[in-house]
């Protein structure tokens, strides 16, 4: 079967068992994997687990034998190896034997082995004899097998970082840190310039945040400024939905662009600070069409409860008396130290010696997992202050974050499944000659793939996990003219264009706005879809005038 046409199939039942059968994204996902599994030819599979370590050879005939030389460029390491034939039916064993290190150091590895059906065959190749038997098992494995490799190798690589992350966005909001950030964001901004400081605000809590959780957070802010001011509620409105999208699809430690990090294997600080320059930019042209959209429809303000107070004193929920919202550094601290830490291990390892202490102190706490536990720490140490060691409160704060956090994870690691099981259909071939085998013709490719995915299904981190799945295998297959950390930014820009009635997102942004269907689709739909194009455009000009290669 036509690798494409697999893909598409499984992204067709994806697609209809989200909006036809309405199946939570967990399992659409898990059944796409298992269907474009199923259809994978064995023989595919194996040549997809082999082609790592495998390389071609040539053949020779000496003294009545046969000898299987690695060819030009090729090279595997001495010991038992195994030379097969790869053609259109599968692949076909030939022999095995002893790759033998050369008498002559300069001149080729040999594999000494009798005539056996060696000569004549025109595409012959090598691999050592461990990843020949386990593409073996992977060829002959359960599809669900498959399956749940792709899923748990996605838990292992991520899945405390999205706990983490999901632990640090719920103590901020239960603990006022949030409040606090964004009460100080909007003083120092004055009220002239508060689109400005809504748009910072939510793009600055969207880091460790998911994007309902910051506009549910933000949206009173914006009602209570616009019943003081009378004006600029559709402006509020939009100006928080910017900062929240593109950090939402961006910026590490959100499961997206986490997700399309580990798939093209970009550091995650070269990730945080590449999504942060393109979705600053980006949130930059929202706000221009925000307020552009603003005068052209002036949308009447609904209140539907108080604002939430900023930098107020609240009381203790164990009567002992009033509490005050954390001071601004340690609010912030939760969300800028691990984005320093990982930021500085990185470039540590690029500008200084491995041998000394200080790389080692650095290095410890800049791995990316470690750098976010400390996050949390202060995060739940800010947690107890606000709660006063009132261990039920707390624990219902942390038990609440977890959930949340873990039907995301259960979401992303079945995107991983799914991503996996694409990888096997080898349909990375086809798509480099489609995109001309250029790599900004496969950045386009990223782009359109997860744009039409996220049209398709609704969601934008769906989107991300299918597109990275999709383009991952042609990335790390071809040689790139500049730095990976492009592409998953591509992916991250086309979840963008265009939500729609079919995303949960756009019913969130409605209900809590006023606004009907039309309304929102002529305001914050047309606006996340120019955010996203715009990014693309900023990706498209890094990629070229600065490839960082």
């Amino acid at each position: 079967m036509d690798p494409l046409l697999i893909v598409l199939t499984g992204t067709a039942v994806m697609v209809v068992c989200l909006m036809v059968l309405r199946f939570h994204a967990f399992l659409a996902l898990v059944i796409a994997a298992f269907v474009v599994c199923l259809l994978t030819p064995a023989h595919v599979r194996q040549w997809q687990s082999l082609k790592t370590s495998a390389v071609p050879v040539n053949l020779a005939r000496s003294d009545g034998r046969v000898q299987a030389t690695p060819a030009k460029g090729g090279s595997i390491a001495p010991g038992v190896v195994v030379v097969f034939q790869r053609g259109p039916e599968g692949l076909t064993w030939l022999a095995e034997s002893l790759l033998m290190a050369p008498s002559n150091a300069r001149g080729p590895q040999s594999l000494i082995g009798g005539e056996g059906g060696l000569t004549g065959h025109a595409e012959v190749w090598m691999a050592p004899l461990p990843a020949w038997q386990q593409a073996l098992a992977k060829g002959h494995a359960h599809p669900m097998e498959l399956v749940a490799d792709g899923f748990g190798a996605t838990c292992g690589s991520i899945g405390l970082l999205i706990l983490l992350a999901s632990i640090i966005g719920e103590c901020l909001t239960a603990s006022g840190a949030a409040d606090r950030i964004v009460g100080w964001i909007l003083e120092r901004f004055g009220e002239r310039r508060a689109p400005q400081a809504f748009a910072t605000s939510a793009f600055i809590l969207g880091i460790p945040s998911f994007f309902d959780a910051v506009f549910y957070l933000m949206m009173p802010l914006g009602r209570g400024l616009a019943a003081k001011t009378g004006r600029d509620f559709l402006l509020y409105t939009l100006s928080i939905v910017a900062g929240a999208t593109m950090a939402h699809s961006l910026v590490p430690p959100t499961p997206g662009p986490l997700f399309a990090a580990r798939e093209f294997g970009v550091p995650l600080g070269t990730m945080m600070l590449g999504g942060t320059i393109v979705g600053g930019l980006s949130v930059v042209a929202g706000s221009i069409y925000a307020r552009w959209a603003n005068r052209r429809w002036p949308l009447p303000m609904i209140v539907t409860r108080e604002p939430a107070g900023t930098g107020a004193v609240t009381s203790s929920p164990t009567g002992s008396g009033p509490v005050r919202p954390p001071s601004l550094v340690l609010a912030i601290l939760p969300i800028v130290l691990p984005v320093l830490l990982i930021g500085l291990s990185e470039a540590w390892a690029a500008l200084a010696p491995e041998s000394t202490s200080a790389f080692r102190v650095i290095r410890f706490f800049g791995q990316s997992r470690m750098a976010l536990l400390l996050g949390t720490g202060i995060a739940v140490l800010l947690l107890v202050r606000r709660f006063q060691w009132c261990w039920n409160r707390i624990k219902e704060v942390i038990g609440a974050a977890v959930a949340s956090g873990a039907v995301v994870l259960m979401i992303t690691a079945a995107g991983g499944a799914f991503g996996a099981a694409l990888r096997q259909t080898d349909v990375a071939s086809q798509l480099a000659r489609y995109s001309g085998g250029t790599g900004f013709g496969l950045l386009t490719a990223a782009f359109l793939v997860t744009a039409l995915v996220r049209i398709a299904q609704g969601s934008a981190t769906v989107a991300m996990l299918t597109a990275s799945g999709v383009v991952a295998p042609v990335a790390l297959a071809m040689g790139l003219p500049f730095h990976p950390v492009y592409l998953a930014l591509a992916v991250g820009c086309g979840s963008k264009p265009v939500p729609w009635m079919n995303d949960s997102g756009f019913w969130i942004i409605g209900r809590m706005s006023g606004m009907t269907e039309a309304e929102t689709l002529r305001s914050a739909s047309v606006m996340m879809s120019l955010m996203g194009f715009v990014g693309f455009i900023i990706v498209l000009l890094g990629a070229w005038l600065l490839p960082l290669k």
